[in-house]
């Protein structure tokens, strides 16, 4: 099997154990597997961007790719987000998904297959692919961003740190690739936590 330099990073709260083996498991079973997955713990309660940035902190790899705890990739997700990386020398690739509820994207369909624009720059999910030190020089994910913050758009979603981490990417003119191939499911049965802390 095939690896790739590539850190799977995953922040977790100790209430979804059960969920976080689900997300383990997809890793596991990648057509292209990653170096590493970094598995950081919110014990403290201080939010899902400080927790995402201390497994980020740990990454030697080139790439991290992010997965939420109770998330999964399906089983071609880093396989395909790589080559797409490689093929179009990009900073950043994000792929779409499906929700369990609705089975399409939700308010995000709209944007499926739409290039991303940096001067205009949308709400994605974290489920990227990044390279490690742009990542890192834009401060992960909890630098400028409020965890306890509940802003949102213009049809009501909250504007999360996954939009801010983008936004500081757009900002320095990243090469951000979209590709609208569904390669991980967005599990929402369980609620979601927005990153909070206070929302467990």
């Amino acid at each position: 099997m095939d690896v790739a330099p590539i850190t799977v990073c995953t922040a977790h709260i100790p209430p979804r154990h059960e969920l976080l083996t689900r997300a383990v498991n997809s890793v596991a079973a990648q057509t292209l597997l990653p170096e590493n997955h970094l598995i950081s713990v919110d014990y403290a309660r201080r939010g899902g961007p400080a927790t995402l940035d201390a497994a980020l902190e740990g990454a030697m790899t080139e790439w991290v790719a992010i997965l939420d705890d109770d998330d999964e990739f399906l089983p071609h997700h880093l396989e395909t987000l790589y080559s797409v990386a490689l093929e179009t020398d990009a900073d950043l690739v994000f792929s779409h998904f499906r929700y369990t509820s609705t089975g399409d994207g939700g308010h995000l369909e709209r944007f499926r297959g739409v290039p991303f624009d940096n001067a205009n720059p949308r709400p994605t999910t974290n489920v990227f692919l990044v390279k490690t030190d742009l990542a890192l020089e834009v401060g992960g994910f909890s630098e400028g961003f409020d965890t306890l913050s509940y802003e949102v758009d213009s049809i009501g979603n909250r504007i999360g740190y996954d939009f801010n981490f983008i936004q500081k990417l757009a900002a320095l003119n990243s090469n951000i690739v979209h590709t609208p191939e569904v390669t991980w499911i967005y599990h929402v049965e369980n609620g979601s936590t927005l990153g909070m802390p206070n929302r467990w």
